[in-house]
């Protein structure tokens, strides 16, 4: 004998299913639930882990700076990269980069230009006078000399054409620094010379940089003959025409012929001598 439900079905089976669903249901329930805390625990671990990582790679860092005198071991990967190539000019091309008032003595003129701010650029021989905002230029060829004030120091410092005097019977070009006068005047040249960029990005070796280079030289005059002044021995004519006076000066001062300060010395007592 069975029970049956108004649509037919067994009430006995109809209950054993239902209990199967419900069943199914909470199982579902169960895994889905178990399967989102695994997650959410996975995630809270994971963060966990990447904190302590982080905590141990700054303590790393801090007591390898702290033992390592602020050096670290560059890596391969970041030394094997290029490098960056940004190329500049280092230096300058005047005499004298700043601006100083000045008076020029031009040719076929009596009277001098006075008061201008100009600096000389050495390497086109030309002057440069500053006008207000703007920069005027005349060629060296047309001046005969410059009595320049040194704006920084306040120093006066006099300019001549080198186009008079000979080297080895070669005319010079350009101007020369008047550094002691007389008999045998004392002059200094500067000559320009520019390096270009060496830079070889394979080997990481070079320069990057236009360099600029002033090479000063020092000359005696006797008239209009120059001798560059090298050693001692550039200087014996004089030694020889002016007696023991002026080798005992040399001896008593320890004059040096590579430095400028003394090589003034030198020519100033010199063009004291009678």
């Amino acid at each position: 004998m069975s029970f049956k439900r108004s649509d037919g079905k067994d009430i006995v089976q109809a209950g054993i299913m239902e209990t199967e669903n419900s069943l199914y249901r909470i199982l579902t329930y169960l895994l889905t639930s178990t399967l989102f805390i695994h997650v959410v625990l996975l995630a809270h671990v994971s963060h966990a882990q990447q904190d302590l990582m982080n905590t141990v790679r700054a303590n790393n860092l801090a007591y390898r700076l702290n033992n390592m005198g602020g050096m670290l071991k560059s890596g391969d990967v970041i030394t094997g990269l290029p490098s960056s190539f940004t190329s500049e000019v280092v230096g300058d091309v005047y005499w004298d980069k700043h601006w100083g008032k000045s008076s020029i003595l031009m040719e076929n003129r009596t009277e001098p230009v006075e008061g201008y701010l100009t600096r000389y650029d050495i390497q086109k021989n030309e002057f440069e006078f500053l006008l207000e905002s703007n920069v005027r230029v005349l060629s060296g060829s047309k001046i005969v000399d410059m009595i320049w004030i040194d704006s920084l120091s306040g120093k006066t410092r006099y300019l001549v054409n080198a186009g008079k005097y000979k080297e080895n019977g070669v005319p010079l070009t350009g101007f020369m620094e008047l550094l002691s006068e007389g008999d045998q005047s004392l002059f200094k040249v500067i000559r320009i010379e520019i390096l270009k960029p060496d830079f070889n990005p394979a080997l990481n070796v070079g320069s990057k940089d236009t360099r600029i280079i002033k090479k000063e030289s020092f000359y005696f005059a006797t008239g209009n003959d120059l001798v560059q002044i090298k050693s001692k021995k550039s200087v014996e004519p004089i030694l020889q025409s002016k007696g023991g006076a002026v080798e005992s000066y040399l001896k008593r001062e320890a004059i040096k012929f590579t430095r400028e300060a003394d090589l003034v010395k030198f020519f100033n007592f010199v063009n004291s001598l009678q």
